[in-house]
């Protein structure tokens, strides 16, 4: 860890949904451990939210995409504007997650007490209607699920969580990458976190309920071309990954 406070960027990825943005943007705001910096990365949006940015939010750093990468190519830009940028953790979001005002002062007092080569820290999180996500899967050659967790409890060791109020460790991002911008969407944080894994780093998660997780990309029956890189990015991970 750095012996001088860490330096946090925010990085979030949207597309398409100023208002919702802007939710998460005050949200970033609201937090007791303030931001040392806010990156939104806007995949090509046609709907005017790079004007609310730089109205609305002045002090926000937009990194604007050329076209829409999704969501892989929205993290992986956030991390790299957010280690280019000096700073020694990048908070990864997308535009609908919502964070408590302490979320960041509580997960980073957690990050301090962790061990060294801790790459990502992520944190429980709640749908719309306060129902809970999973905390996190432990990877044994499949999906194994991690059991709830009392809230005030420690960190959990696992091997992948969702990136939805993550952590993620700069130096992390410099031995091992970003998330593959060619997986588009879906699974990118599955196989982000198993090469992280593979190279010898630590992932944690707080079982506390930090963020709202709307997911509202994830509403109602998956179209098509949702299952589509669905199939396709698990096709391709099992393929890099066979024994």
């Amino acid at each position: 860890m750095t012996s001088h406070p860490p330096r946090v960027a925010a990085a979030i990825a949207t597309f398409n949904r100023k208002d919702v943005l802007r939710q998460c943007l005050l949200a970033m705001r609201d937090q007791t451990r303030p931001l040392d910096e806010v990156i939104v990365v806007d995949n090509a949006s046609a709907d005017g939210t790079a004007a609310m940015v730089a109205e609305e939010f002045p002090s926000v750093r937009l990194v604007a995409m050329t076209e829409n990468t999704g969501a892989a190519g929205g993290f992986a830009a956030g991390l790299e504007a957010g280690v280019a940028g000096g700073n020694d953790w990048v908070w990864v979001f997308n535009d609908d997650d919502i964070p408590e005002p302490d979320a960041l002062a509580s997960m980073l007092e957690a990050v301090a007490a962790l061990p060294s080569r801790t790459g990502i820290v992520g944190c429980a999180r709640r749908d719309g209607t306060g129902n809970p996500y999973g905390l996190g899967l432990r990877w044994r050659h499949r999906h194994i699920p991690v059991p709830p967790s009392d809230p005030d409890g420690p960190p959990l060791a696992v091997d992948v969580v969702t990136f939805s109020g993550t952590l993620v460790s700069a130096e992390l991002v410099r031995q091992v990458g970003v998330p593959k911008q060619q997986f588009f969407m879906m699974l990118e944080d599955l196989d982000y976190c198993l090469r992280v894994r593979d190279a010898g780093w630590r992932t944690y998660v707080l079982p506390r309920q930090l963020v709202t997780a709307f997911a509202m990309g994830s509403e109602g029956s998956a179209p098509p071309w949702r299952g589509y890189y669905q199939t396709r990015n698990h096709l391709a991970m099992t393929l890099e990954r066979r024994s």
